[in-house]
């Protein structure tokens, strides 16, 4: 029986960032993770010389967190930023390799888009807002931009990026910049516009939207957070992991190939996927 005030489950980069945070502030915590290793889908493999990542290759600055997170780690972590070329990204469309627009008026322009979704595009700012706070990403991009704009535009971002599917992303929750661009300004291309031309606050200006990575691959990063962490704050291999309630607290049941764990805590932060929360992992929660 273990005692911790906090108890993360899942050992990505939510899992691990979460952890480092609160090492830093000295808060007793424990982190479980199903797999044999952390940091998700982030696994760089070194192989005959070569350096590839088997998820996301790249990241972009684009938020004052992740800049700060970078600027923390500062001789752990060695920051690579892509030249100027890499923001032009090149898509294979019918054996061609074009383009991704980077405006309005090479959207129009290229190839990659219907006509269809070129004229919806053209009428993106005028379109009304979504009402659904828990809209997937692909349906926002379909709703606004057209199909093709998400097979060309999108589905490749997010492929090389962040690893994921369009179709299982709420967009408030895993893009709320481009979720609060609607909300907040009616438009996607207004938005942007009108955001230009705000003025910067300290924090916002580290916000470079660079393309990255890091010397030896993103795990790197991985590396760093879980040092941060601790090695006895992290356990992996975890299974058949079931939460109760008892006075007040939870108690964390489960087991690994070696042996089972039971942890007391007032408070369970959970970096799952979320078909994984299910009634077997909380069976106390009401549907």
């Amino acid at each position: 029986m273990l005692n911790k005030k906090v108890v993360i489950l899942g050992g990505g980069l939510t899992g691990l960032t979460t952890a480092y945070k609160l090492a830093q502030r000295g808060i007793d915590f424990i982190l479980l993770e199903k797999s044999d290793h952390t940091g998700g889908v982030i696994q760089t493999v070194r192989e005959n010389g070569f350096l590839y990542e088997t998820g996301p290759n790249t990241g972009i600055i684009g938020t004052p967190e992740l800049a700060e997170l970078i600027s923390d780690l500062e001789g752990e972590v060695e920051l690579q930023v892509g030249e100027k070329a890499v923001k032009r990204r090149l898509i294979l469309k019918n054996g061609r390799w074009e383009a991704l627009p980077s405006g309005p008026v090479s959207a129009i322009r290229t190839p990659l888009f219907r006509l269809k979704d070129k004229l919806r595009i053209l009428g993106e700012p005028f379109r009304k807002k979504g009402s659904d706070p828990d809209e997937t990403l692909d349906k926002l991009v379909l709703r606004r931009m057209g199909k093709s704009f998400l097979d060309y535009a999108i589905d490749p971002f997010i492929l090389g990026v962040y690893a994921g599917d369009p179709s299982l992303l709420v967009a408030r929750a895993a893009f709320p910049k481009l979720y609060a661009l609607e909300q907040n300004y009616g438009s996607f291309i207004g938005g942007t516009l009108k955001k230009r031309r705000e003025e910067k606050s300290p924090r916002d200006l580290g916000v470079t939207r660079e393309v990255f990575s890091f010397r030896d691959g993103l795990c790197q990063l991985v590396k760093a957070l879980e040092k941060h962490a601790g090695e006895k704050n992290i356990l992996t291999g975890i299974n058949n992991t079931r939460i109760s309630q008892s006075s007040g607290q939870y108690i964390v049941e489960a087991s690994s190939s070696a042996d089972s764990v039971e942890i007391k805590t007032g408070l369970v932060i959970s970096t799952l996927n979320a078909p994984d929360l299910g009634r077997e992992l909380f069976p106390f929660i009401e549907p």
